[in-house]
């Protein structure tokens, strides 16, 4: 089976992200993909006024930004998973959607460990989720997903594979800074080594603010396939028993 990494850099335009997300399904789909990943923040991201403008932009799980998720599945015969804001009475959720190919939410998951870190407040601008994932089955296999900042606390990918996850997802919107790449890649391969699963890293690109170089790591360390900066998709065909190659 394979599995198409999309990586690009979200605006304050959802009809414009969504564009985005559509010609990647495409071509995703074109080359046989059977799952598309997409960032966090793949529904909207604000440069400025984020508390705000994300409280705005917020919407539910079955609102506008799902629905047009479902369609593309649905045509494109691909289950996809993105990121969006999802609306609460407050600050809203930072939430990652699970589709099939027929359009239909398979699950969803809201980020827990916000980050409030080297100088950001990201709990100023969302709330955090108080419940894990449940690895769910995909035609790639369970699928686990921690998100972004999450990738730092080893427990939660052990969470995951303790729930029976057979590959993880980690969508994020990975700040740029010194020596971020390293940590980015670091802790990619050592959730895949300490857990024996495959790690799919998805990241968003902006220059000076998201480094992108998206990653895929095989559960013995190995690196399946990357990106480097700029919108880009990673196809990796995966094998039997979750065997991974290129």
């Amino acid at each position: 089976m394979t599995a198409a990494l999309a990586q690009f850099s979200a605006c304050a335009d959802k009809d414009a992200n969504l564009a985005v997300i559509e010609r990647f399904a495409q071509q995703a789909s074109k080359n046989g993909a059977c799952m598309l990943f997409l960032p966090e923040y793949s529904m909207f991201y604000a440069k400025t006024n984020r508390q705000s403008l994300n409280i705005q932009a917020a919407e539910p799980q079955d609102g506008a930004f799902a629905a047009a998720l479902g369609r593309i599945a649905r045509q494109c015969g691909i289950w996809l998973s993105a990121g969006m804001y999802e609306r609460t009475d407050g600050l809203p959720y930072n939430t990652i959607l699970i589709l099939d190919n027929s359009g239909a939410p398979r699950g969803f998951y809201r980020k827990r460990r916000l980050y409030d870190a080297f100088g950001y407040r990201e709990s100023d601008e969302c709330q955090a989720g108080d419940t894990p994932f449940s690895p769910i089955d995909t035609p790639l296999g369970r699928l686990g997903v921690i998100t972004c900042f999450e990738l730092r606390f080893p427990a939660l990918a052990a969470e995951q594979k303790a729930a029976g996850a057979e590959l993880l997802f980690v969508p994020a919107g990975w700040a740029a800074g010194r020596n971020k790449l390293l940590h980015w890649r670091t802790l990619l391969r050592a959730r895949a080594i300490e857990n024996e699963i495959p790690v799919l890293g998805v990241d968003q690109y902006a220059p000076d603010g998201f480094i992108g170089h998206s990653a895929a790591f095989a559960s013995d360390g190995t690196t399946l396939g990357a990106l480097g900066t700029g919108d880009g998709l990673l196809m990796i065909t995966i094998g039997k028993r979750n065997t991974y190659a290129i």
